[in-house]
């Protein structure tokens, strides 16, 4: 790989990070837009929030291990 390939690549994988990094962000922000809305306590709120983000966090680490070790 020469010199602006990589350049290229470590791009494109600083981009693709950010977004999936914004886009939790929002989906947390919405979670507790949700809580405020129906008024939930601290506690219930940070079970939605972990209920919600865990299982995206899950498979964004699931589908790296999967592409980085190509089991399909």
């Amino acid at each position: 790989m020469d010199n602006h390939g990589f350049f290229q690549f470590v791009l494109y994988k600083l981009i693709s990070i950010s977004v999936q990094l914004v886009l939790l962000y929002i989906v947390v922000l919405g979670c507790e837009w949700l809580a405020e809305k129906k008024g939930y306590n601290i506690m219930e709120r940070s079970f939605l929030v972990t209920l919600v983000s865990l299982p995206i966090i899950t498979f964004i680490i699931w589908t790296i291990i999967i592409y980085r070790f190509k089991l399909f």
